[in-house]
């Protein structure tokens, strides 16, 4: 069994400085771009939701039997019409499976795939960026592949519209299409489908970046620290709304700080986190938080570990006021995995290596996992160890998680060597990767019922 060293206790993350991938917000674009077109919401919108909303439709809830078809990620952004990436928006998609089926009960075709969820959701982080995996969608009569989308943002408005693909030879008749009269919007919303590389299962991918017929968002008036209304408390890995005890959350909203920076070890005293940072602080409960990083816009925290589940309160502090109370809702956990750049899962080798797919981060040496290797997982928020671990401190010594999580890549079950909180609020998971073929495949982890987003996913390569 390969031995893993753990984590330096004086910072964050450790020797491995994983930090600055974990909470870098996107830059803007200068340029104003091609707001993407309306489109019909069409006649198959579920009028029947599946148990399962989640944006893997490729298998519904924990069933180990994938849909049939063409395996096809979909990612892409929500941007403003200045570039800037939308948070907190809801992304929404449906479409036909492998047969041409939609999971409407008025669908043309009636010989639906049974293991095709049919439809899913994603709400969107600082980044903008959603991903779901599915099938290549199949054709019904009148119509050229496509995939329809609803996206509801925070107090902005919707946009429905549709995803074509380049090269379908019935785009050339496609009335829906073809409605498009702007020829910069309807380039905008057929995209090429590409193979990915590594997969031995025929994978493909397309990118489709949504571009919000809206300006950025203003400040409310005021001078005052402003918790943004909705998902303004998120886990600082997974990005679900809430708050886990002794697990890292990210703030977002307005007038949060006056200065941008992480705590350094000058702000650690006697082994004890710093609770403000140039004069920003944050109660959960009433009960403070060790700060990590301030800036106008997010602040990420450490959520007090004694802190009680049900709802909660959070409050900001700065020079300038206080915040209005928001309200969130604490569970004893509330896993998530960090990720990289396109979702993909922040993992790390015996070496301290990472693991991603090649060329993933400018500057850093990345390389996909091997079957049968053990690689380490970073996460926060998957509950209570065995012993306590002291809140607010710098941990000296690791503890394992009260509840071994079960963790998959795609439907493979991984084999969980160690899974414990090895520095302050940093979950570190050992497991052996399944033997799978090359390819990208979700990473999904359950502890007391709650499972993380599948959004997080691994490329692995033999």
């Amino acid at each position: 069994m390969p031995t893993f060293s753990l984590p330096s206790r004086r910072s964050l993350l450790g020797g491995a400085s994983l930090a600055p991938f974990f909470w870098t917000a996107k830059g803007a674009f200068a340029q104003a771009l091609t707001a993407t077109p309306a489109l019909t919401i069409g006649p198959y919108y579920p009028n029947r939701l599946p148990l399962d909303l989640d944006n893997d439709l490729l298998l519904i809830n924990d069933s180990l039997t994938p849909s049939v078809g063409d395996i096809l990620w979909v990612t892409g952004r929500i941007l403003d019409r200045s570039g800037n990436p939308v948070r907190g928006a809801v992304v929404e998609i449906w479409q036909a499976d492998n047969n041409g089926a939609y999971i409407h009960t008025g669908s043309p075709l009636t010989n639906r795939e049974p293991n095709f969820q049919g439809y899913g959701k994603f709400e969107t982080a600082s980044d903008g960026r959603y991903l779901f995996r599915t099938v290549k969608p199949g054709i019904y009569p009148g119509r050229t592949r496509h995939i329809h989308y609803q996206i509801k943002t925070p107090s902005r408005g919707d946009l429905i519209t549709q995803l074509h693909f380049d090269g379908e030879a019935l785009n050339a008749n496609d009335g829906v299409l073809n409605g498009v009269r702007d020829a910069a919007q309807k380039a905008s919303i057929i995209r090429p489908i590409e193979s990915v590389e590594t997969s031995s299962l025929n994978e493909k991918r397309v990118n489709f970046d949504i571009v919000m017929g809206f300006t950025p968002e203003d400040a409310p008036a005021g001078t005052g620290p402003v918790i943004s209304t909705r998902s303004g408390v998120v886990n600082a890995a997974g990005f679900d709304a809430g708050v886990a005890p002794g697990a890292w959350i990210s703030i977002h909203g307005f007038r949060l700080a006056l200065s941008t920076r992480t705590w350094t070890a000058a702000d650690i005293v006697n082994g004890k986190l710093p609770t403000a940072l140039d004069g920003v602080s944050v109660t959960i409960n009433g009960r403070e938080a060790a700060v990590y990083y301030v800036s106008p816009n997010q602040l990420n925290v450490l959520a007090p570990a004694d802190t009680l589940s049900g709802t909660s309160t959070v409050v900001v502090k700065n020079t300038n006021g206080t915040s209005a109370a928001t309200s969130v809702q604490m569970g004893a956990a509330l896993p998530g995995f960090f990720r990289f750049a396109q979702e993909y899962v922040v993992a790390t080798d015996s070496t301290g290596g990472y693991i991603a797919p090649t060329n993933l981060v400018d500057g850093l040496l990345t390389i996909p996992a091997k079957p049968l290797q053990t690689i380490t997982l970073w996460g926060t928020g998957f509950g209570p160890t065995n012993p306590e671990l002291p809140s607010g401190e710098v941990v000296t010594n690791a503890s394992p998680l009260q509840n071994m999580p079960v963790i998959r890549f795609g439907n493979a079950s991984a084999q969980v060597v160690y899974a414990g909180v090895t520095a302050a609020g940093l979950c570190q998971f050992n497991v052996v990767v399944p033997d799978v073929a090359n390819g990208d495949y979700p990473v999904v982890a359950q502890v007391n019922g709650v499972r993380t987003s599948s959004a997080a996913r691994i490329r692995v390569q033999r």
